[in-house]
């Protein structure tokens, strides 16, 4: 792709994007330290392609600590015959690769949410370097873009594919059919926090159909939802042509998180004690659970109530919460 000036980047491809067969290699994004003037930080990057079709980017480890993605993306980098392909993958398993080897949200070079970090910025730290040629080399190359979240060590979500709620309906038309493929038990709309610097918002801007994901969490690989993504991203080939077949699996119920009032946030820090399992029905001002402040004994617990009914979706991870903190959040039907 030739570069305009104001999208050039310091990030180095090893490997030739346009090849076909399977090609492994490494972005290198500067990083100089003390002891390394020149040093680099190298991002696993595997492309499959095969003739003319699509191209499609599946990215995982945008958070360290999400593992579901991680390895489906490993398997599919593994096992995916080219021969049987018609287009182009492009895989990052470990997108932000310092956190995934760290196993942490949070970068441990430069303290940066690789997903709150786009567009980027070519002068930035490595998050944001790393972002920046994200979206401005490898999005434009694409159809399609799914980024393969879960909710890491924080929260507990049911497996489901994620969108925005966009304001172009044929767009939207686009993105909730590549989910009706992909095959999660739920799909589901989100009024996000801070939804503007992830790199979903990034492919909306550019116009590429994309979609995130939630597909476990609580710090840990979630036998389900790894089934789940490595069925998912084998549909998502098939929708695009890009496999033979039809994609597999029941039909996704379509939900919504359409503002902060399905949100349950902690008041003060405590250790959180849910009402209600993962996926229970709930309704708007039962009680969702109580807040634990041990460090003072002899008060009684805070109790917290639903603020909408619905699906509980998503609960805390750890016992421990901080002020601030989602420890419920509930979606309803789309």
């Amino acid at each position: 792709m030739e570069q305009h000036p104001a999208e050039a980047s310091p990030v180095c491809a090893e490997i030739d994007l346009w090849a076909q067969g399977e090609t492994a290699g490494h972005l290198r994004v500067p990083h100089s330290r003390n002891d390394s003037g020149w040093g680099t930080i190298a991002i696993p990057i595997v492309v499959i392609a095969n003739g003319e079709g699509p191209t499609l980017l599946l990215t995982a480890g945008n958070h360290g600590d999400e593992y579901e993605g991680q390895v489906a993306l490993l398997r599919l980098a593994r096992e995916l015959d080219p021969a049987a392909l018609s287009g182009r993958v492009i895989l990052l398993p470990a997108m932000h690769d310092p956190a995934a080897l760290a196993g942490t949200r949070k970068s441990p070079i430069d303290g940066r949410d690789f997903n709150r970090c786009f567009p980027g910025n070519p002068h930035g730290s490595v998050a944001e370097v790393l972002a920046h040629y994200i979206d401005t080399h490898l999005l434009p190359l694409c159809d399609a873009q799914m980024d393969l979240h879960s909710g890491g060590t924080g929260i507990d979500i049911l497996p489901s594919a994620c969108g925005h709620i966009l304001d172009d309906e044929a767009y939207m038309e686009r993105s909730l059919a590549m989910a009706d493929a992909f095959g999660a038990p739920i799909t589901l709309l989100l009024k996000e926090v801070n939804a503007g610097p992830t790199l979903l918002s990034a492919a909306e801007r550019r116009g590429v159909v994309a979609l995130s994901s939630e597909l476990g969490g609580a710090g840990r690989l979630n036998p389900h939802g790894l089934a789940v993504t490595e069925r998912g991203v084998r549909n998502v080939l098939k929708h695009y042509g890009m496999l033979d077949g039809v994609p597999e699996g029941e039909r996704s119920r379509r939900m919504v998180v359409p503002d902060l009032a399905h949100y349950v946030f902690a008041p003060h820090d405590g250790i959180w004690e849910t009402a209600d399992r993962l996926g229970a029905e709930v309704r708007k001002g039962e009680r969702a659970g109580f807040l634990h402040r041990i460090e003072e004994p002899l008060a009684p617990p805070t109790a917290l109530a639903y603020g909408a009914g619905g699906l509980l979706w998503c609960t805390r991870g750890p016992g421990r919460a901080r002020a601030g903190d989602p420890v419920a959040v509930v979606a309803r039907d789309l």
